[in-house]
């Protein structure tokens, strides 16, 4: 009986949970092309300074 009654609360709790996950997904998504956009530049400028580094090494 308690069991049941938890699991009832639980399936109410959990769509309280997707909901506020639903607004933080779109908020994550938003962050996740902004990091990925900068991931882009910032990974065109250490290959950049990758190669600077090599051909010293070279």
């Amino acid at each position: 009986m308690a069991k049941k009654a938890r699991t009832g609360h639980h399936g109410h709790h959990a769509h309280e949970d997707s909901e506020r996950a639903m607004a933080k997904n779109t908020a994550a998504e938003a962050r996740a092309k902004a990091a990925v956009r900068d991931a882009q530049s910032l990974s065109a400028k250490t290959r950049g300074m990758q190669q600077k580094a090599q051909a010293k090494r070279g």
